[in-house]
């Protein structure tokens, strides 16, 4: 799944994910509500929806329409009702954190973490699964690795754990070097 956290939004999305979250906990719904935040992210995300989202004039009314079409399979009452609150208070495009803090705390019940790596080049299979078990020993969590390669970064690599950003890629460093340079 892809990671849509964007920080900006973490202080009012996470009052909505934690509540979501121990709804889904309580009522054992967990990946139904994993499916149904992931897919209200993707649509949040859509260029087009997101120009509405932006739209003063769009009416709460018509974007909980919108959004209540495209995700019917995956409503009921509960989930009909965060999205009407979201819509009524202009915060539905704070969806993609409310599902990112969503997963993040239903990784961490599962004792499961995803971690994304960013290296210059493509990791052998051998070399990930080898970082996988460092990661797994050092966290004490079950580790899934997200690859992606950005020849931009030089070499190294950048690792998101969480909300936790490691730089260690030697663009990043020589960054670094250079503001403190001229700082």
């Amino acid at each position: 799944m892809a990671n849509f956290s964007n920080t900006k939004y973490s202080n009012i999305a996470r009052p909505y994910a934690l509540a979501a979250f121990e709804y889904a906990r309580d009522k054992e719904q967990l990946q139904t509500w994993k499916a149904f935040l992931g897919s209200a992210a993707t649509t949040a995300t859509d260029a087009t929806v997101a120009k509405l989202l932006n739209n003063p004039e769009t009416s709460p009314e018509k974007l909980y329409e919108l959004f209540s079409g495209v995700l019917t399979s995956l409503l009921d009452a509960e989930r009909k009702n965060l999205l009407k609150l979201l819509a009524q208070n202009r915060r539905l495009m704070v969806l993609p954190e409310i599902a990112a803090i969503f997963n993040n705390l239903y990784a961490a019940l599962e004792k499961t973490s995803t971690v994304r790596v960013i290296t210059a080049i493509n990791m052998s299979k051998e070399y990930e699964m080898k970082f996988a078990q460092a990661l797994s020993k050092r966290t004490g969590r079950e580790v899934t690795l997200e690859c992606e390669v950005n020849p931009s970064i030089l070499g190294g690599a950048i690792i998101h754990i969480g909300d936790r950003v490691i730089d260690g890629s030697i663009r990043g460093k020589l960054t670094r070097l250079y503001q403190s340079l001229t700082g």
